[in-house]
């Protein structure tokens, strides 16, 4: 009986440690990368969206395909690995020229991105999800 009791014991508190580390997983996702600080896009880099990029990836647009792909005003919410992935696609999409698209562009071509602009987004696209991953 008392053996019984031992092994009834030991097994509730292995049930209890493992269901303890499983809520503490769930309940703990990965945070901002500076939950302080906020995730910071740099001056240079938010004029260049806010000239050619907000105004089709933030909460508000109307598209809701790009709201879908890209919200350039929650990156800071997004955990670590959904940062980097979002930042990877940004620089993919800038890398084979599908953004701006040529149909936005047609109609807004001040919206324009310069080659030096597209170089400037994709450095700190690759550079930020670098320093994210160490």
């Amino acid at each position: 009986m008392k053996k019984t009791g031992t092994i009834i014991w030991l097994s509730m508190v292995v049930v209890f440690i493992i269901s303890t580390a499983f809520i503490s997983f769930q309940s703990n996702p990965v945070q901002n990368p500076n939950p302080e600080e906020g995730f910071a896009i740099p001056e240079d880099v938010n004029q260049i969206f806010e000239k050619s990029c907000f105004g089709c990836h933030n909460v508000e647009a109307s598209s809701d395909k790009a709201k879908k792909k890209l919200l350039i005003d929650q990156l800071g919410d997004l955990s670590i690995a959904k940062l980097v992935g979002k930042l990877g696609a940004i620089e993919e999409a800038l890398e084979e020229k599908e953004m701006p698209p040529e149909k936005f562009l047609d109609k807004y071509p001040d919206k324009a991105l310069t080659d030096g602009e597209t170089k400037r987004l994709m450095e700190w696209a690759s550079k930020t999800a670098e320093d994210l991953m160490k």
